[in-house]
């Protein structure tokens, strides 16, 4: 069949089915590479999302913390404001009044120490609603 054959090369023909052969091996090669780069690709991927789903949960403790910060600090101003209330009724009214005498000691224990008025009851009312709401 060869001899038949005399006008086409052998050596072109080999260096055809070497061309095709290479070529395959180069393909072959080439697609190995991006199936391993698309399975570190999807590792990667999988990596990723569980780094997303590690930072949303991170998220959502934060803002519960914030919003548990936030109310306590409502309340802390709540009662550092009723504080601020009893402080100023105490420098405007005039708690106690001691009258003292210096001529006897029985006339000391005979003599209120404290003058009963409005603004004590008031008071009294204020540091039991205080002593309550703490």
């Amino acid at each position: 069949v060869l001899k038949k054959d005399e006008n086409v090369p052998w050596t072109g023909t080999l260096a055809i089915v070497h061309s095709y052969v290479t070529h395959k091996t180069v393909k072959e090669e080439e697609k190995r590479k991006l199936l391993k780069k698309g399975s570190e690709l999807k590792s990667e991927h999988r990596q990723l999302e569980e780094k997303e789903r590690l930072l949303n949960n991170a998220v959502k403790k934060c803002l519960e913390l914030k919003n548990s910060l936030l109310a306590q600090q409502k309340g802390t101003q709540s009662s550092l404001e009723r504080l601020k209330t009893l402080i100023r009724l105490i420098q405007n009214e005039q708690m106690i009044q001691v009258t003292m005498t210096t001529t006897t000691t029985s006339s000391l224990l005979t003599v209120p120490w404290i003058k009963p008025s409005s603004a004590s009851a008031a008071m009294h009312k204020a540091l039991q609603q205080s002593q309550g709401n703490n």
